[in-house]
């Protein structure tokens, strides 16, 4: 009995079909995706400047000491013992006030007696003369009735001319030994030689005093006096009446240079300089100020804001903006402000000068033709794309 063939299932069918399937769903997929859509993304907004031509200073900081505008050492001119003390330290006195009284009487009556002595001549010879001249009135009357020779009227005559001579010696004697009387008086009362301050004193009474020792140091009342010191390169901002300014406690003084030396302090290798200020002479001495001056300067050069100015490998650099046309159709997916400008980057090497907080000189590399972008953004490089702000010149 033959047997019955059985039907086998066409999987190979069910495979084309679901490989169909899938490519159809895939094309469906495909017509049915969204197109996508342009991704925009506006440009860096910088703010931009124009050079322009400004001043820029340099100003210096130093300490100073307020100091007496002169200070007098007040020596006796007579070596004496102390007998009264008229000032102690930190009286105020005048030109001509007695600071103390010297006991130089010795040399008062040497001096008065080499005076009297000088008067006794003076009187003496004052005789001499007058009886000289008697008898030079006689000879000469006798001389024109012919009584005498001309001889004897000329030794007469000789005689009263050597009379009058040593007169006249003898009252320079007088005048020379009452002058050295009035000095030793003078000497007696030591005073004071400018109005002014006591700044101290070194005498005690029966004390002997000295020719060589200041009994009293007296600072005078003029314009007070400040008292720096600078270094060699700002030694040569400095001139005889350069003006510099002195703070103290948020007060500021005007003040002028009145003293440079042009050697330095063996200690510290520092220019000392003097400067006179008005008005302070309330001020302590010895006080501690703040000098400011002018160290550097420069004056009516181009400059940029400072903080335009960019440093790479020890070099200056600047950026600038060139603006695009306004006709010029943008790049797709680029964004630009209502009333921007949209601009293309350089970067610019410069040479700068004198800089301080604010602006910075400009030596070479551009011109006041040029648009220096100041703000920082990363698309800061050579032919980037940029916007600049309305504000801002174009």
């Amino acid at each position: 009995m033959a047997r019955k063939k059985e039907k086998r299932f066409p999987f190979g069918l069910l495979f084309l079909f679901l490989l169909l399937l899938v490519i159809v769903v895939l094309v469906v997929l495909r017509i049915l995706k969204p197109k996508d859509s342009i991704v925009t993304e506006p440009l860096s907004t910088v703010s931009t400047e124009t050079p322009t031509y400004a001043d820029i200073y340099i100003d210096t900081n130093l300490v100073g000491t307020v100091m007496p505008g002169d200070v007098y050492y007040v020596v006796p001119k007579a070596a004496g013992e102390i007998r009264e003390i008229f000032v102690q330290q930190g009286d105020h006195v005048s030109e001509g006030d007695p600071i103390c009284t010297i006991d130089n009487q010795k040399q008062i009556d040497a001096a008065r007696i080499s005076m009297d002595a000088a008067q006794v001549q003076v009187t003496t010879l004052t005789e001499s003369v007058a009886l000289a001249r008697t008898n030079l009135d006689r000879m000469a009357a006798l001389r024109q009735t012919g009584d005498v020779s001309a001889q004897s009227y000329e030794q007469t005559k000789n005689a009263y001319d050597q009379a009058v001579s040593g007169l006249e010696g003898a009252k320079l004697q007088y005048e020379g030994a009452k002058l050295q009387y009035d000095t030793q008086v003078e000497f007696a009362t030591v005073t004071s030689p400018v109005s002014g301050t006591v700044e101290s004193t070194d005498m005690s009474l029966n004390a002997i005093a000295s020719q060589t020792t200041p009994l009293a140091v007296i600072s005078s009342l003029d314009v007070a006096k400040l008292e720096f010191s600078v270094t060699d390169r700002l030694l040569e901002a400095l001139y005889i009446g350069s003006k510099i300014e002195v703070e103290r406690q948020g007060q500021t003084y005007p003040a002028h240079v009145t003293k440079i030396s042009r050697l330095p302090n063996q200690q510290t290798g520092l220019y000392p300089v003097e400067a006179a200020f008005d008005g302070l002479q309330t001020m302590a001495r010895g006080t501690a100020v703040k000098v400011v001056f002018v160290s550097e300067k420069a004056e009516n050069v181009l400059t940029v804001s400072t903080d335009s100015i960019y440093y790479d490998g020890g070099k200056s650099y600047v950026y600038t903006l060139s603006y695009d046309d306004e006709d010029e159709e943008q790049e797709e997916g680029v964004l630009i402000s209502e009333n921007n400008v949209a601009g293309t980057v350089h970067k610019k090497e410069v040479e700068t000068g004198l800089s301080d907080v604010g602006r910075t000189q400009i030596v070479s590399g551009i011109t006041q033709e040029d648009v220096v972008i100041r703000t920082w953004t990363s698309q800061l490089y050579e032919g980037a794309k940029v916007q600049a702000r309305v504000t801002e010149d174009k």
